[in-house]
């Protein structure tokens, strides 16, 4: 008896370790992946026309309280000091993005259809997990 009641709570204690390894550490913002993309040759228009479908698709899906935000990277030319955008390279924000449990339908025809535009258009050269701090547009 002693040893099945030592078994059992062994199990939880080591069930309850997993389920905080996976979860976020305590942010005082957002939780907020940021990715570094590289844009194919010619590319950027299907970029952004994902990620525009990416946002309609959270929408469709009932997903109101994430943010997307691609920024263009902007180079600036060493020698006459002219800043130009980047057509290689951006850097998205998924700011509050949901739980896994709270997208039922990933994976569907529509989610699939905005994956594929983002990957005959780019290919993610970097992506992190932050914890942006809350200002402006991204207060909630």
């Amino acid at each position: 008896m002693r040893i099945t009641l030592f078994l059992t709570a062994m199990a939880a204690v080591q069930a309850t370790s997993v389920l905080a390894q996976n979860a976020p550490p305590a942010c005082d913002g957002n939780i907020t992946i940021v990715r570094v993309s590289q844009i194919k040759p010619g590319g950027m228009p299907a970029f952004m026309a994902a990620v525009a479908a990416h946002k309609a698709w959270y929408r469709a899906n009932g997903v109101i309280d994430n943010e997307i935000v691609t920024s263009r990277v902007i180079n600036r030319d060493e020698k006459t000091g002219a800043m130009t955008y980047s057509d290689t390279e951006v850097i998205s924000y998924h700011i509050r993005p949901p739980a896994q449990d709270r997208i039922p339908k990933r994976g569907d025809a529509a989610w699939n259809a905005y994956v594929k535009q983002y990957r005959d258009s780019s290919d993610i050269k970097s992506e992190y997990t932050t914890c942006m701090p809350k200002s402006g547009a991204n207060r909630q």
